[in-house]
C-alpha cells in the first residue's frame, strides 16, 4: 500500500518545455558571454548539445532533463575542454545556477500546471498519503515555483538542491522523506518523467511511476517503470486500482 508519494517537479507537475527549454535557449548565450566566449550559433548549439538539447528537442537522458547544476556544469566544461577551452567547474556551476534562477523565478514567469496540483495533493492527503517533492532544481527555484502556484503549503516535504543533499538518484531525499514520516521503502512511490526518477525509486526500494507529460516517451519507461501514466491526472485512478 502506498503511504507516501515523492513527485518530480518539471515535466511531472508543471510543463517542462515552456519553462526549461526556453530558459536553456536564453541562458546558454549569456553563459558564454560571461566567460568571454563568442556566443555564435555553432558554439551556442554545441553547449546546448552538451546539455542534451538539439534542434529544439530535449534528450530525456540528457543533462537538462534531470541533472543538478553541478552535473550540468561538469558536462559543459568537459565539452568545452574538447575545444581547448578550460573553465572552472565550480564557477560554471555558480553562473548556471544564477542565470537559470534569474530566468525561471522572474516576476513575469508563469508555470503551466499539468493538472490542478492543489486539488490533487489535497485529495491524496485526505487518503492519508504523505506528499513530497524531489527535484534537481535549486531549493530557491523550487520554492518560488510552488509559492507562485499556491501549492507550497500543500507539500509535507520539499527536497531540492540545497548544496548539501546529493541529487537523484542518490538516496538522500528518499531517505529523508522516508524517515520523516516513518515509512517503509515499498510504501513510497516516486512519480517522474525521466528514467532517472525510475532509478531513484528502484535503487531505494520504492515504486516507480513514469509519466509521459515531460521529456520521456513510453519506450523510455517500458520494462523499467512499475507503472506508466499519461500524466499525474491518471494517478488517482491508478491508486484506486492498486488498493
Amino acid at each position: 500500500m502506498i503511504r507516501g508519494i515523492l513527485f518530480d517537479k518539471d515535466g511531472t507537475l508543471v510543463d517542462f518545455f515552456s519553462l526549461w527549454l526556453q530558459a536553456a535557449l536564453a541562458v546558454t548565450p549569456a553563459f558564454l558571454e560571461e566567460n568571454r566566449i563568442q556566443p555564435d550559433k555553432d558554439m551556442t548549439d554545441y553547449v546546448l548539445r552538451a546539455m542534451g538539447v538539439e534542434d529544439g528537442k530535449v534528450d530525456p537522458r540528457g543533462a537538462l532533463a534531470y541533472k543538478s547544476y553541478q552535473e550540468i556544469a561538469a558536462d559543459i566544461c568537459q565539452a568545452l575542454e574538447k575545444k581547448g577551452i578550460t573553465l572552472d567547474p565550480a564557477r560554471a556551476q555558480e553562473q548556471l545556477e544564477r542565470l537559470f534562477d534569474e530566468n525561471v523565478t522572474g516576476k513575469n514567469v508563469s508555470y503551466t500546471q499539468v493538472t490542478d496540483i492543489k486539488k490533487m495533493l489535497r485529495a491524496l492527503k485526505e487518503k492519508g498519503i504523505c506528499v513530497g517533492l524531489a527535484t534537481a532544481d535549486t531549493m530557491r527555484s523550487a520554492k518560488s515555483c510552488l509559492k507562485k502556484l499556491g501549492t507550497y503549503q500543500e507539500f509535507d516535504y520539499v527536497g531540492a538542491d540545497d548544496g548539501v543533499k546529493r541529487p537523484k538518484p542518490e538516496a538522500d531525499m528518499f531517505l529523508e522523506f522516508q524517515h520523516k514520516f516513518n515509512l517503509k521503502p515499498e510504501e513510497i512511490a516516486v512519480v517522474g518523467d525521466t528514467y532517472n526518477d525510475v532509478v531513484f525509486a528502484r535503487n531505494n526500494g520504492g515504486i516507480a511511476i513514469g509519466v509521459l507529460s515531460g521529456v520521456s516517451s513510453e519506450e523510455d519507461f517500458r520494462g523499467e517503470a512499475d507503472y506508466i501514466l499519461d500524466s499525474v491526472k491518471d494517478l488517482p485512478g491508478l491508486l484506486e486500482r492498486m488498493d
